[in-house]
This record gives structure tokens, C-alpha cells and sequence, in this order.
């Protein structure tokens, strides 16, 4: 009877080891901390991006959902572009600009764009210069982040089995586990 509550101990100690390894690889992302979070940077290197550029101005246009964010400075001195009139064309629509910040221009979509090519031209007017950039948005070059990728999914999956697998084999087989430990320890006993 002894033996069966220690090999119950190494039983649930090991069902606690491993449970702590799947619990592990489950933390709380962005958004569920205390506090306020700044992004870090691989968080906001995971959004898809486009680049335009002409003799006066370079963009970098930041796309989150529905949303764009333009960052906009000068070609030649990479000073920011402030307080201009920032347009885009995107399938055919034109969207004027909300102010953002000094050197950012932001335009809210009506739809989300398509995992395909799509052509953008920016519109830019500021103070007496105007000039138009033109660039292509390819979202299928972009990977899609997530927390928990397909292959850690497969891995915590394939951990549980086998957690389930020992708990299933230990519960329904200790009598014979029983017997080979009795067996060995009666082994053991007798070469010392």
C-alpha cells in the first residue's frame, strides 16, 4: 500500500510538471497587462506598409485595418510635413485626411483592403507646392501575426495527448505497473 501512494506522488507530481510546461506557453498578450502598454517593435513591424516617394516628399503609409496612417516628410532634409492637405485615391475613392500629428496624416477606409494589388496615389498640397505620389499596396506580402501560431497550437495539442495518454495508461494499468515495480524493487533488494 506504500508503494501504491508513492508512485500515486510521482504520478501527480509528473501530471504538475508537465501541466505547468503547457501553462506556460499561454501569457497574456498586448491589451491584457496592467497599466498602459507601449507597442514594442515587433509589434508594430508586423503591420503591412507601402512606400512612395518623389523628388520633394517621401510617405510611409501604416495599414491597420481599416485605418492608414501616413507618415510624410521632405525628400531632401527628412524634416516632417506639417499642417498639409493630404489626399488619397484607393479604388477609385478619394479620402481627405483627419489631423494625427505633426508629419502624420491618418484616413479611415470604408472597407478594408483587398489581399491583392492595389494602386494608391497620395495628393499632397503644401502652401503653394503640390505633388502627387504613387505607390501599390500588396497585403499578400505580408504575414499575419498571432499569438499563438498553427504550430505551437499543434504542440500544446500533442502535450495534452500525451499528459491524457500517461494519466489514461497509469489509471487503468497499475496493477500491472504495480507488479514490475514490486518485481524490481524485490530485484533491487535481493543484489544488495
Amino acid at each position: 500500500m506504500n508503494l501504491l501512494n508513492k508512485y500515486s506522488q510521482l504520478a501527480s507530481k509528473l501530471l504538475i510538471a508537465l501541466s505547468l510546461t503547457i501553462a506556460s506557453a499561454a501569457h497574456a498578450g498586448p491589451g491584457h497587462g496592467h497599466g498602459e502598454e507601449k507597442p514594442t517593435t515587433a509589434q508594430t513591424q508586423t503591420l503591412p506598409r507601402f512606400y512612395a516617394e518623389s523628388d520633394l516628399y517621401e510617405a510611409v503609409g501604416v495599414i491597420n485595418g481599416k485605418e492608414i496612417t501616413l507618415y510624410l516628410d521632405r525628400y531632401s532634409s527628412n524634416e516632417l510635413v506639417k499642417g498639409a492637405k493630404v489626399e488619397i485615391e484607393l479604388e477609385g475613392s478619394k479620402i481627405s485626411s483627419e489631423p494625427h500629428g505633426d508629419g502624420e496624416y491618418l484616413f479611415r477606409l470604408k472597407n478594408k483592403i483587398k489581399d491583392q494589388p492595389t494602386a494608391i496615389t497620395i495628393t499632397i498640397n503644401d502652401d503653394d507646392v503640390t505633388d502627387i505620389l504613387a505607390a501599390t499596396i500588396d497585403l499578400s506580402s505580408f504575414e499575419r501575426s498571432s499569438l499563438i501560431t498553427w504550430k505551437s497550437a499543434i504542440k500544446i495539442l500533442l502535450y495534452f495527448s500525451l499528459l491524457m495518454a500517461i494519466a489514461y495508461f497509469s489509471y487503468h494499468k497499475k496493477e500491472v505497473l504495480m507488479t514490475h515495480t514490486k518485481k524490481l524493487i524485490k530485484q533491487i533488494k535481493e543484489r544488495v
